[in-house]
């Protein structure tokens, strides 16, 4: 118990100071809107929530109050030619048994409590709606903190897809919110370097991942230092999904980051969420969806998009 004290001070003086240094850097370049590619037929989103976590609101944004709950949602894309890409892999599926295994010191100290019941993993929810895990072919992970890649390693066939600069960080000098087991031993890597990329609107690169347009994958540092987003060209208009670029819609609204130590840097985190509403102000048409807060897509139904509630997920 003594091991931890120091870390429960510096918990309670960020609790004091978190909310300095959170403001979002305004984006000051000129830039266009997005002409995007006509969307491909047939390509669908299914969203799975793989975890909660419930954590105070001045940790989440500037003037936050009272108890905010976060989700942890993974992706599923069914393109119609190139075949199922997955966006984040959720928690290791022992998050819901063994828990301190798989976390960061920031989430056993109880700062950010997160939780998963048996069985929600992605793994497993996909097949109790009877989709085969091992048929995914590619997974975009936005960056290596445990909730967005604690469940790779539990899908050994598939492609892992990520910033070079964050499997480089990841596995040569990972920080306190990293856990390099639940990564270092995936051998299908695809690591792209965005340092030939052309700007995508206010962000510093993208990787059309299909080569229609139908998939773009952002350059969006920050948060960590290879973070990444993904847009998706859908029918019933994009959507884009921005990792932890944002936390929650009020991130956006109050243009202020999370704690800022949470991120590898904090500054470079607030020029991202700069750059993000930059972005949003220019294309106002394209549906922005936090990397932790799926209200935009519970509020807005369309019909290339299905939101899996766990509750009505058949345990099996």
């Amino acid at each position: 118990m003594k091991s931890l004290i120091p870390i429960l001070s510096l918990v309670a003086l960020f609790s004091i100071f978190g909310c300095l240094g959170r403001s979002a850097v305004p984006y000051t370049k000129e830039f266009s809107s997005i002409q995007l590619q006509k969307p491909v037929s047939g390509l669908k989103l299914e969203v799975f929530q793989t975890g909660r976590m419930v954590i105070d609101g001045w940790a989440v944004y500037s003037g936050g109050e009272g108890k905010i709950s976060m989700d942890q949602p993974a992706y599923l894309i069914s393109h119609p030619n190139y075949g199922l890409v997955a966006f984040e892999a959720g928690h290791h599926s022992e998050i819901a048994t063994n828990p301190s295994e798989h976390l960061g010191w920031i989430h056993r100290v109880g700062l950010m409590p997160m939780e998963q019941d048996p069985g929600q993993d992605f793994r497993n929810q996909l097949k109790a709606v009877g989709k085969n895990p091992d048929s995914i072919r590619d997974i975009l992970v936005s960056h290596f903190h445990p909730e967005h890649v604690g469940a790779v390693e539990e899908f050994p066939k598939s492609r892992i897809v990520a910033d070079r600069r964050e499997v480089s960080h990841g596995n040569k000098s990972p920080n306190y919110n990293y856990v390099k087991s639940e990564y270092d031993h995936v051998l299908n890597w695809y690591q792209i370097d965005f340092t030939q990329s052309n700007s995508f609107g206010s962000f510093e690169g993208f990787y059309d991942l299909v080569g229609d347009g139908s998939i773009l994958i952002l350059s969006t540092p920050g948060h960590t230092p290879g973070h990444i987003s993904v847009l998706i060209n859908l029918e019933s208009g994009p959507i884009l999904l921005t990792g932890d670029m944002a936390w929650t819609e009020h991130n956006i609204r109050s243009a202020s980051i999370g704690l800022p130590f949470v991120s590898s840097d904090g500054e470079a985190a607030r020029i991202s969420l700069g750059q993000l509403l930059a972005f949003q102000s220019i294309n106002p048409n394209i549906l922005i969806v936090p990397g932790h807060d799926l209200n935009p897509l519970r509020r807005k139904s369309r019909k290339d998009i299905h939101l899996h509630p766990w509750a009505e997920i058949p345990k099996k």
